[in-house]
């Protein structure tokens, strides 16, 4: 079968405007998404490989790692960094090392990217800003770009109540560790030399900190012998509450805060399958070791209480719920199944008394005895806090086989 012909809707990120994206079927419009999201301060990979920024309610198409843009969806965050990209202001304090700003093109394809070169003496040769904003008990990241100079190996530690996230980072070897409790250290290829580090942790305490970014020779050793020409590109600081990093948000002597992103569609009964169909979703999923947020695509009547939904918690579970009347009639919850993070396909099949969840082409549960609630709405926004960026979406208005299920989400 070809399921884009036989699906009801089909959205496939690939045309937008300010407070729309276009649906791929049907072709008359009744199938266009409305997007909102507050604020200019949202920002993107385009197909360039460039980082730019997205004025308010346009949705973003990212092209990050592919070639085919998918549509970002990301929660409230604000970026803490009062500056991210001005090394060489006083905010940033150095230690062994000097700042020359705007020395190479930074990934948004500017020459507006700081050198800091290590000093002809034994030090350690690092920069820092010393916050006052950390809160016992809150999750944070820190996240930062760096271009190798000679050097190739940073740090970044606490140098004051071990608050803040720590962790090791190898650009040629492009490896991350976390230090100590922190968790989800992460390196990703930006391109032109250029990898976006980022660690988490949640805070032991409360007020102040130092935030300590040390370029070493070997790891463990922070201080060691400068040679007074060597160094590392830096650029687009950055650190927000949440157990992991979002997309880049620029600041300029204050933090700054992007907006969340949504998008849905109202009055859509007739492209849902009211007594039988299926839900499907290929999505670029971000897992984290907290299981905090949970992201998908829902189904439902404007309310909560009849409303089909699947997705994914940020520890890697899966779930798939379905509520009729307020009542959970379905709950497919699997804590073990130790989803990664990639991109993966997602279908819920339902039809009274027969509702079946498939992912990455397994069946992982079922459901025989529950009712299908009346819906008329598509929210592709994350559901209560996650990330998710969307490669497709197709709705069914039947209940595709269990081997039609299997094939649709086959990686």
């Amino acid at each position: 079968m070809s399921f884009y012909d036989d699906a009801s809707l089909v959205v496939i990120p690939s045309a937008q405007k300010t407070s729309k994206l276009y649906a791929v079927k049907p072709t008359d419009g009744s199938g266009d998404l409305t997007f909102t999201r507050t604020g200019d301060t949202a920002t993107r990979v385009n197909s360039a490989g460039l980082i730019e920024s997205v004025l308010a309610n346009v949705p973003r198409l990212d092209y990050l790692g592919s070639t085919c843009p998918r549509l970002l969806l990301e929660p409230q965050r604000t970026n803490l960094t009062q500056y991210s990209e001005q090394l060489n202001n006083a905010y940033w304090s150095k230690t062994g090392s000097t700042a020359t700003a705007n020395a190479t093109i930074s990934p948004d394809g500017s020459t507006n990217a700081d050198l800091l070169t290590e000093s002809a003496t034994t030090a350690d040769h690092a920069f820092f800003d010393v916050v006052t904003y950390f809160v016992s008990g809150t999750t944070y990241t820190l996240s930062f770009f760096a271009k190798a100079n000679g050097r190739t190996k940073v740090e970044v530690v606490s140098a004051n109540s071990g608050t803040c996230p720590s962790g090791r980072f190898d650009l040629v070897a492009q490896t991350a560790t976390a230090l100590g409790t922190s968790f989800g250290a992460k390196i990703e290829n930006y391109g032109n030399g250029w990898f976006r580090c980022s660690v988490s942790r949640v805070a032991p305490n409360t007020g102040l900190d130092v935030p300590y970014h040390a370029m070493v020779q070997s790891f463990g050793t922070i201080t060691y012998a400068g040679d007074g020409t060597s160094g590392m590109y830096f650029w687009g600081m950055q650190t927000e509450v949440g157990a992991y990093a979002t997309s880049y948000i620029p600041t300029l002597g204050a933090s700054a805060t992007r907006g969340a992103d949504a998008c849905s569609k109202t009055g859509i009964s007739s492209l849902i399958g009211q007594t039988e169909g299926t839900l499907f979703v290929q999505a670029n999923v971000n897992i984290t070791a907290t299981a905090a947020n949970y992201a998908g695509i829902a189904i439902n009547d404007g309310t909560s209480s009849n409303s089909l939904l699947l997705g994914y918690y940020q520890d890697g579970r899966i779930q798939a719920v379905a509520f009729v009347g307020g009542s959970i009639v379905v709950n497919i919850d699997l804590p073990s199944f130790g989803l990664t993070s990639g991109s993966h396909k997602f279908a819920l099949a339902y039809k009274l008394n027969d509702y079946v969840f498939y992912v990455d082409g397994v069946q992982v549960g079922s459901d025989t005895s529950a009712a299908v609630p009346a819906t008329s709405v598509l929210n592709l926004s994350d559901l209560a806090g996650g990330d998710i960026s969307h490669s497709q979406a197709l709705l069914f208005k039947t209940r595709l086989t269990n081997a039609e299920l299997a094939q649709l989400t086959a990686l």
